[in-house]
């Protein structure tokens, strides 16, 4: 059998490919809803072993050189059928979104989760991240709901992109395995309302101490931005506001450590209030 020749090599990076890559990570198409830009050879990894579907790739030969695991990434992904396109260096690095490039960048096909399959789920545990603009610490967040084995991830109101490469990079692969969606915020309320869901908010002044909660499912945890708190509807509809103790001198939490702490004692103990003390 004939050896298929290697792409020609792409040595501008105003080619329409790179143009694309471009568009998709500054999520300035309608096509970004349904593909996300993955960078680095982690990542990639990452969304290899979960099926994610990739479309396309573009390597720096060089780099592929001087890295046996990117060689066997590239021989991974050309085993799944992906179309891979060698580059000159400064083209893969004004494809990718980080500093230093580790040599790939790849576009895949991820589309977004229906919200109400995932609102459906029998043992519900949703993180409600509200109008969280850091997209490093919403990224963290998917990552600890992942982790704690969350069953979903809404993101509400004014808040970074999901799907935002900065954001995808944060959940460090928890993206290809945890349903993550955007919804309006009245609408997922009334939605957690119908479906019988308990609403627990996370607030520094909140009522009930976080390890004395009823996690019970079906409940959502609320948490907002560490600037302005969750949206006011959020904690006029609260079962409970939730507080975490601070002992020493820190004014508060990260939202991130915070959203661990919290879904950490739901899953410890989800019915923590039903304890005499």
């Amino acid at each position: 059998m004939a050896e298929v020749a290697e792409p020609r090599l792409l040595s501008s990076a105003k080619a329409p490919l790179i143009k694309r890559i471009r568009a998709l990570a500054a999520r300035a198409t309608p096509e970004a809803d349904a593909r996300v830009i993955l960078d680095g050879v982690r990542l990639i990894e990452d969304a290899l072993a979960a099926d994610v579907r990739l479309e396309v790739g573009i390597y720096d030969r060089r780099a592929v050189r001087a890295s046996p695991r990117l060689a066997q990434l590239l021989a991974a992904l050309r085993g799944r059928g992906v179309r891979l396109v060698p580059a000159e260096p400064h083209v893969v690095a004004a494809a990718s979104q980080v500093e230093t490039s580790q040599g790939i960048v790849a576009v895949a096909e991820l589309p977004a989760p229906v919200p109400s399959a995932a609102l459906g789920h029998p043992e519900l545990l949703l993180v409600v991240a509200d109008g969280i603009q850091d997209p490093g610490n919403l990224g963290t967040i998917v990552r600890v709901a992942d982790a704690a084995a969350a069953t979903a991830v809404a993101v509400t109101g004014r808040a970074a992109d999901p799907r935002h490469p900065k954001t995808v990079r944060a959940t460090m692969g928890s993206l290809f395995h945890l349903p993550v969606f955007e919804m309006d915020g009245a609408a997922l309320l009334e939605a957690l309302r119908a479906r019988g869901a308990r609403i627990l908010v996370a607030d520094r002044n909140g009522s009930i101490d976080y390890s004395d909660a009823d996690y019970t499912p079906p409940v959502a945890l609320v948490l907002g931005s560490e600037a302005h708190g969750p949206d006011p509807q959020w904690r006029a509809a609260a079962a409970g506001t939730l507080r975490i103790p601070i002992y020493g001198q820190a004014e508060s939490l990260n939202v991130a450590m915070a959203a661990a702490l919290l879904l950490y004692e739901a899953r410890r103990a989800p019915r923590t209030a039903e304890v005499e003390r």
